[in-house]
């Protein structure tokens, strides 16, 4: 049964009000003023508030304590009046109010105000439970002297509000550690927004982190989209030095404004960033701002590359092998072909690299492994300094435009800009060198 909580000071209409919800096979409490109610919904959780804009005896009134719940709660709130007027209707559904109806009214327009509000409360929960249900698909493993400094560092600040900077190369898992943060926090119940700055076009980016507003059209921004929950800013030292001052801004603030737009709106989400270059080199290269890297690297946390953790090789391979096993309907070990086919392999695409190489061999068998990259350009076997300079050049070549496609997330267009490429020269190129996966245009 639902539980409907009832904020009027007004004790005959809270009968009310009660009783028509009772009647309705609700729960309903209630609280006569601005205190008792904040301190019950400290306690308590509830489906529905029923608020009374005018409240006597009160510290806040109705659009305080709504301001106030809106802060940590996205429970649903319809605020009564009998001294409403369409500005104050406007305004109650800016500070988060879901609905707004004006004293007197029947009991068929409150309840269907009231089924109304939870039903879309609760589709929305599980259009975010759908959005989100893979996030935590992989899970930061491994258990070497490394990996158990970082395990014990994300026990420590997941529970605090600290922002944190992590840095590793592609493929060595920074996006799952800000999973595990972010499951571990106070914020897991909200949603998690994983953006790459470097996949943002510059000329949009404000609009994309803030929301805009353009004529009748209203544009919610990452900021918002992840109120009450985490965002995590992959690559954020590709942002542009003007987007970094209005982020700077926003963080010193702890608001915001949409693009095009005056309405101010509170800042309400955890940050979490990451980055493979060192920020500090950037900020001395005058590409980062040093003000924006204080705020941001309260916490900092430092990925090692494979090569430096291969004690956790066997559990990686396990792992991965027991999801693309169940996955495929598969019952294969892969731990000794592994072991045997990549041995002194230094993992350049480190732990996505592993992760790909146990998927593509459980869907396609052992011919992969033989005929794939480290048989074919001996990386396993040899030092590239002994080869010849057309060896050695495309061992190169394949190693950089791997590292620069995972860089841009697999996005071909974005990397033959960055390399300096026509994109059907880069194809030509990753066709010519083996490289096949499967890229965003």
């Amino acid at each position: 049964m639902k539980k409907i909580l009832i904020i009027e000071d007004e004790i005959d209409i809270a009968d009310n009000l009660k009783a028509v919800l009772e009647d309705e096979r609700y729960i309903a409490y209630i609280v006569h003023n601005s205190f008792d109610a904040l301190n019950i919904l400290s306690k308590e959780s509830f489906d529905l508030l029923i608020l009374d804009v005018w409240l006597d005896n009160s510290e806040l009134d109705g659009i305080g304590v709504l301001k106030k719940v809106r802060e940590k709660n996205s429970v649903p709130i319809i605020i009564i009046s009998g001294h409403g007027n369409i500005d104050m209707a406007v305004q109650a559904i800016k500070d988060g109010a879901n609905e707004f109806i004006e004293k007197p009214f029947t009991s068929e327009r409150l309840l269907l105000s009231v089924n109304r509000s939870i039903e879309l409360h609760e589709i929305k929960n599980e259009n975010n439970a759908l959005k989100n249900k893979n996030i935590y698909n992989y899970k930061f493993i491994g258990n070497s002297t490394s990996i158990n400094r970082i395990k014990n560092l994300i026990s420590k600040v997941s529970p605090t509000s600290s922002r944190v900077m992590i840095y590793g190369d592609s493929g060595t898992g920074k996006d799952i550690v800000a999973r595990e943060i972010h499951r571990s926090s106070k914020f897991r119940d909200g949603p998690f927004i994983a953006i790459n700055a470097a996949l943002m076009e510059p000329e949009n980016m404000e609009k994309e982190f803030f929301g805009s507003v353009e004529g009748n059209v209203n544009k919610i921004g990452y900021f918002e989209s992840a109120s009450n929950g985490t965002i995590f800013i992959d690559e954020v030292g590709e942002m542009p030095l003007q987007t970094q001052a209005k982020i700077l801004r926003v963080l010193t603030d702890k608001q915001f404004t949409k693009v095009g737009d005056n309405e101010i709106i509170d800042l309400n989400c955890r940050i979490i960033c990451s980055s493979i270059n060192d920020l500090e080199i950037l900020i001395d290269e005058g590409s980062f701002r040093k003000d924006l890297f204080h705020r941001l690297n309260v916490v900092s946390i430092n990925l090692p590359r494979l090569v430096e953790r291969l004690d956790d090789i066997d559990s990686l391979v396990d792992y991965f092998t027991d999801i693309f096993n169940r996955d495929n309907k598969e019952n294969i070990d892969l731990k000794p072909i592994i072991k045997s086919k990549y041995i002194n392999y230094d993992w350049p695409g480190n732990v996505r690299e592993l992760r790909n190489i146990i998927e593509r061999y459980i869907i396609v068998g052992e011919k992969y492994i033989d005929e794939g990259n480290i048989n074919n350009d001996e990386i396993a076997n040899q030092n590239v300094i002994s080869l010849p300079l057309k060896n050695a050049r495309k061992i190169f070549e394949k190693n950089y435009l791997q590292s620069q496609i995972n860089r841009f997330d697999g996005n071909i267009s974005k990397t033959a800009a960055f390399i300096g490429m026509e994109r059907s020269a880069l194809h030509r190129k990753l066709k010519q060198l083996g490289i096949t996966e499967d890229f965003k245009k």
